[in-house]
């Protein structure tokens, strides 16, 4: 387990500083070879290393190539590194990941509800805002959730926040009443996902 560990910092942590140090020279690269896979390159990194706030990632990507082409990369890239942290947290605790989270009685009731629930529980996980995201990523592959339920509800749920952020880069300036009614829309569904999210909240902190 020490020697996984050891890897992981000496392959993360240099990544990380160069990403830091260099971010604005990364963004002037991807708008000097903007392409698809160069953006999707990029969009996954930055996920991956979270030196910037993503969303703004994602605004400024629909701000300089467009609503369509900054969503559709910063949701593979997202989607991607999500696999990446899964697989990564998978690999390092697959024989002691349970043994760890069942230590604790919340935990263990929590994932006693995803393996249930799996693609429900991700996808409303992925949708509130108030959700680390790369704590679903570091939980789901230390728990062992089924992958391929995982993967799904993780491409579906960041699909809303995604297309606004990438809406509001692109189309703020020009069209601000048309992403205000968009945010409203988004507003709606945290609404009703963040009522869901009480009554399975409620679920887990339930009897023993």
């Amino acid at each position: 387990m020490m020697k996984k560990w050891l890897l992981l910092t000496l392959l993360y942590l240099p990544a990380l500083v160069f990403l830091l140090l260099y971010r604005n020279e990364v963004m002037s690269w991807a708008q000097d070879h903007a392409n698809y896979m160069n953006l999707t390159l990029i969009a996954t990194l930055f996920a991956l290393f979270p030196v910037l706030p993503y969303k703004l990632v994602i605004g400024l990507l629909g701000y300089s190539f467009g609503a369509v082409m900054g969503g559709v990369v910063t949701w593979l890239g997202t989607t991607i590194a999500s696999i990446v942290v899964y697989l990564m947290f998978r690999w390092l605790f697959q024989d002691k990941g349970r043994l760890y989270l069942e230590r604790i009685p919340v935990i263990s009731r929590l994932t006693t509800l995803f393996e249930q629930h799996t693609f429900s529980t991700i996808l409303l996980a992925r949708m509130l805002p108030i959700v680390p995201q790369m704590g679903v990523n570091i939980y789901a592959g230390t728990a062992s959730l089924p992958f391929w339920s995982y993967l799904l509800a993780t491409s579906v749920g960041k699909l809303p926040s995604i297309a606004l952020y990438a809406y509001a880069g692109g189309n703020l300036l020009e069209h601000p009443l048309q992403t205000a009614g968009i945010a409203l829309i988004y507003i709606m569904m945290l609404v009703i996902a963040f009522a869901v999210y009480k009554i399975r909240l409620k679920q887990i902190q339930g009897p023993c």
